[in-house]
């Protein structure tokens, strides 16, 4: 049957159809079945995909009524796990093209599902709604309303209808492009940002209740009774929508002042449920006398001031809006409450993790885990996030075991499982509990993350239930599950005094199959701020706490240790671990241990909603493994929906990854590597390591280094604080800082200095020698009286001078003696440090240039009788071969800048000359020919730069010349056609 075949038969008995008592479960089978198969999409699972991948999920047929609120979409349109788009079916007597409550309601399903649009359907018409607005009580029917189509519409618009919700449109990507300006609007305004903010209100409407009535509460008490009880009225909301509770019970009691009821329903739900969630510690009077903030956050919670509709409220969701929930917290400050955030989270972020990626996460482990395993074996497994905060990852794990034992039931004893439609199925409520409390494990340091997460998984455990299909109690105690406490110290390793604030975690034998998570990123500076007590015990433990390490390094490692032979480790982590010098020991242990099984590399592709991080999942499993799977996705999108090509895969030996960081590239770009490397030196090895270094460090920038006012034949003028100084020229050096203006540390560009640095040395036959005070104060007085001027500035002990001075009179020396013998050469090439391409440039003059982390510079010189030309290794050095080595030895950040400090710099690969065959010094020869004609070139260009006249011609001769070079390093590589396939780093991390 085709479109026009299906239009047809509606068309040929469209009078009975809009009969009052042809239902909706006849309208599903006889015409929305077939208009989505025909849409490409596999309604009943003809295909057998397993039940975590289903493409649609169906809903049961008979339902409760539209106005109770409590029933779901009819449809579940899927991309693997993740939900695209519902599908509300109604009668075609219902009158959706007009009628303003079916619209509503197909809004709200989408809204709460964070979804871009849905669809509202009774045959006669399909609707389609942008789901991106909350929704109001006065909505029409046309609000949001994206399209509408009759029946008689069907065939000719179908093609428009298949780009917009096929099959093929959701496995491809382009729906997401099609729906693009809507997916803008949800960050904007998502049902989390809604939900988060009635939450807060909430929480400080009822802290200043009962605190008022309760003043004695310490902070950390105020913030979980208002915690639990908010917990209360949620689940009980939640119970109403999923037909475990009548709807509009809270509402009643809300509207009849009556606290009584509220009082007897939490000791109603405490005996149904029996998992602590009603067991609150306040007395009855407090919950009478704060009636009226238990009544605003209820009424708050139903249509029209709630938008929400919690049946298809994702425990996902609720984990999300809660883990940035739990970043603030209520405070008391001279007698008021108010919302703060934590203290280690006032200048950060909490981001959550999207839920593509946990999932991505899961089937590379507990999918893999589940293999070829019986439900015993499954139900006797043992799932852990060992840093679980709101519990984002054990709520996927746990849908997932649901998900695969259906399928092993399916196969193997159908008999253990409930029908709820022709093809779908769930596991009975007994299973589903005992899963939760014999698989689901998790712990955290933050008390109200834990009552978080419990929360969540017990609201997971209830989806799809009814009163006829739970047993009493409910609810299974998650104490023993999920537990409050620092994963990363043992009881033994604290003393009396610090066991409190630390709060260790006793392991004792207890080892899981499988560890999955998003660890906290928290470098040294911050631990050492926010956790003191912690940091020494970290740094005395943990093999990766190596220099300035990051708290994920240690998760990563204690991941492992509590880890069982076989078992597997899925986390999503930045990449840098893999390069940085910080990471060297976590890589030593990874690759001693032979556990790397898979690398996931997102390059510059950012994963996190609004937050900028170079991220990576890194899968291990704790068995001797010889090779490591290696995948860079390129596109998001592309490996979303799982269209990534083999090229961007490749496989490496595990004892092939040198600890001094890890060279990774998908397998499309192998042969070009090999060939570079093959065909060259790296340039450690053919200049020295001792020729390529950091610049100065004063350790006193400030006081040092100046703008010169004016100069003189014997000395420099410059002003400080309002006041003019001169120094001898003797003791200074010209040097470069990095302005705010035009940065002119530019390869094509002649290099000068724009500033001067004071020089406490000078250069001897001995080398570079300190100039000791005596002959300061004799022969350089001006010099001298400046320096003592800032002397307590200077002192030892503020700036900590290395080595260590030997007498007292040492204070102006600089921080570091680093460099100083070797800036003052008669030509060097400068790099930034965090650069973008064209950092390559040439000093003649004897600049000295600061180090320091990624702001900083440093410098290469060529040794005596090197025969290679300077500007032939500038110009392989800023050629986008070295360029994209520089991206794979050292971090890529976004706009494609790369840290290529000395460490990336020593490993970059210099094409060999052979200076005794003619045609090849003919060809190095010309590449340094080029690269000085192009400097000379654009020094004309900024000299004329306001002569159009002159400057154009001399930019044209430019453009000719850099295309020459190209083309002769080209020639110089020798890489053939896969020249092309070297990725040019600045395009593709400026478009991610």
């Amino acid at each position: 049957m085709n479109i026009k075949d299906l239009v047809k038969k509606y068309h040929s008995n469209r009078e009975a159809y809009l009969k009052a008592d042809y239902n909706e479960t006849q309208l599903r089978t006889d015409f929305l079945d077939p208009l989505f198969e025909m849409l490409g999409w596999d309604i009943k699972n003809s295909t057998g995909k397993p039940t975590n991948e289903r493409e649609v999920l169906v809903e049961e047929g008979l339902k409760a009524d539209a106005s109770s609120n409590t029933k779901k979409p009819d449809y579940t349109f899927r991309l693997f796990s993740e939900r695209k788009f519902f599908l509300e079916a109604k009668k075609p007597n219902v009158k959706i093209e007009s009628d303003n409550d079916p619209a509503k309601q197909i809004r709200r399903y989408g809204f709460t599902a964070k979804l871009k649009i849905s669809v509202l359907s009774n045959f006669e018409y399909l609707a389609i709604y942008d789901c991106s607005q909350k929704v109001g009580k006065d909505d029409s029917v046309t609000k949001s309303r994206i399209n509408l189509y009759h029946y008689t519409e069907y065939e000719s618009a179908f093609e428009d209808i298949k780009k917009q919700l096929s099959n093929q449109a959701v496995y491809s990507g382009e729906f997401d492009e099609t729906w693009k300006e809507i997916e803008e609007q949800l960050k904007l305004s998502s049902v989390d940002d809604l939900f988060l903010s009635h939450i807060n209100e909430w929480r400080i409407v009822l802290g200043k209740e009962i605190y008022s009535h309760k003043p004695d509460l310490n902070i950390e008490e105020l913030n979980d009774i208002v915690q639990s009880y908010i917990n209360s009225i949620i689940f009980l909301r939640v119970c109403e929508d999923r037909n475990l509770e009548t709807y509009k019970t809270l509402l009643n009691f809300a509207e009849n002042n009556d606290f009584a009821s509220l009082i007897k329903k939490f000791k109603e739900a405490d005996k149904k449920y029996n998992a602590g969630l009603f067991n609150q510690p306040l007395t009855e009077k407090v919950v009478s006398d704060s009636s009226s903030a238990f009544w605003e956050i209820i009424r708050d919670l139903y249509f029209p001031e709630s938008t929400y509709s919690f049946s298809v409220f994702a425990s996902d969701i609720l984990g999300n809006i809660y883990e940035i929930f739990l970043g603030e917290q209520l405070t008391i400050e001279n007698g008021q409450i108010l919302l703060k955030k934590k203290p280690e989270n006032v200048d950060r972020d909490i981001v959550t993790t999207p839920t593509f990626i946990i999932q991505d996460i899961l089937r590379q482990t507990v999918v893999e885990h589940c293999k070829n395993k019986t439900d015993k074996e499954i139900i006797n497994s043992s799932f852990a996030d060992i840093a679980c905060g709101s519990g984002a990852f054990l709520l996927e794990t746990y849908q997932l075991l649901q998900d695969i034992l259906i399928d092993y039931y399916l196969l193997n004893n159908k008999k253990k499982l409930i029908q709820t439609s022709i093809t779908t199925f769930k596991l009975p409520f007994e299973i589903k509990k005992k899963v939760l409390e014999n698989c689901i494990f998790g712990i955290d340091k933050d008390y109200n993350a834990v009552e978080a997460c419990k929360f969540g998984l017990l609201l997971k455990l209830l989806e799809n239930e009814d009163n006829a299909t739970i047993t009493t109690p409910a609810l299974p105690n998650l104490d023993q599950n999920i537990q409050f406490g620092n994963s990363l110290i043992e009881p033994s390793e604290t003393n009396k005094k610090n066991q409190e604030a630390i709060n260790p975690f006793d392991f004792g034998k207890t080892r899981f199959d499988v560890i999955v998570g998003n660890p906290p990123y928290l470098a040294t500076e911050h631990m050492k701020e926010f956790t003191p007590l912690e940091l020494p015990i970290y740094k005395s433990k943990f093999e990766s706490s190596y220099k300035q390490f990051d708290k994920y390094f240690l998760f990563i490692e204690r991941g492992l240790e509590f880890l069982k032979d076989s078992g597997y480790f899925g986390y999503i982590v930045p990449s840098k671990f893999a390069k940085v010098g910080a990471g060297k020991k976590l890589r030593e242990l990874l690759v001693d241990n032979k556990v790397i099984q898979q690398i996931i590399s997102f390059g510059a592709n950012q994963v996190f909603q609004n937050k900028t991080t170079y991220t990576c999942l890194l899968i291990l499993k704790k068995e001797k493994l010889e090779q490591v799977k290696y995948l860079e996705v390129n596109s998001l999108k592309n490996w979303k929906t799982r269209n990534i090509g083999k090229e961007y895969f490749d496989e490496f030996k595990i004892n092939s990854l040198e600890a001094d960081g890890w060279v990774l590239y998908p397998s499309i770009l192998k042969p070009i590597y090999t060939s570079i490397v093959s065909q060259s030196k790296t340039l450690e090895e053919l200049i020295g390591s001792e020729n390529i270094y950091n610049g100065i460090q004063t350790s006193a920038n400030n006081i040092y280094i100046h703008s010169i006012e004016k100069e003189d034949k014997h000395f420099l003028y410059f002003k400080k604080n309002g006041v003019q100084w001169k120094v001898e020229k003797t003791l200074t050096r010209p040097y470069f800082k990095t302005s705010s203006g035009e940065d002119n540390l530019y390869t094509y560009r002649q290099f000068l200095s724009n500033s001067f640095v004071i020089y406490p040395y000078l250069k001897t036959k001995k080398g570079i020698e300190f100039v000791e005070i005596d002959d300061l104060k004799a022969n350089y007085p001006e010099t001298y009286k400046f320096l003592n001027h800032y002397k307590d500035k200077l002192d030892n002990d503020k700036r900590d001078i290395k080595p260590e001075p030997q007498t007292k009179n040492e204070w102006y020396r600089y921080g570091r003696h680093q460099s100083l013998d070797k800036c003052d050469v008669p030509a060097k090439i400068i790099v930034g440090v965090l650069a973008q391409g064209n950092k390559y440039a040439i000093d003649y003059f004897g600049t000295l240039i600061s180090s320091g982390g990624t702001a900083g510079y440093c410098m290469i010189t060529l040794p005596d009788n090197f025969p290679y030309s300077i500007y032939y290794i500038q110009a392989l050095l800023n050629s986008k071969y070295l360029e994209w080595f520089s991206a794979l030895i050292g971090e890529v950040f976004r706009g494609g800048y790369i840290a290529r400090g000395t460490k990336v710099l020593k490993k970059l690969p210099i094409r060999l000359i052979d200076f005794k065959t003619k045609s090849e010094k003919d060809i190095h020869d010309k590449i340094a020919k080029i690269q000085k004609e192009l400097i000379d070139v654009q020094g004309g260009i900024d000299k004329n730069n306001g002569n159009k006249r002159v400057s154009i011609p001399l930019q044209r001769q430019f453009d000719s010349l850099k295309a020459e070079l190209d083309d002769t390093l080209k020639t110089l590589f020798n890489l053939g056609e896969a020249d092309s396939d070297i990725p040019l780093i600045s395009e593709i991390y400026a478009t991610n």
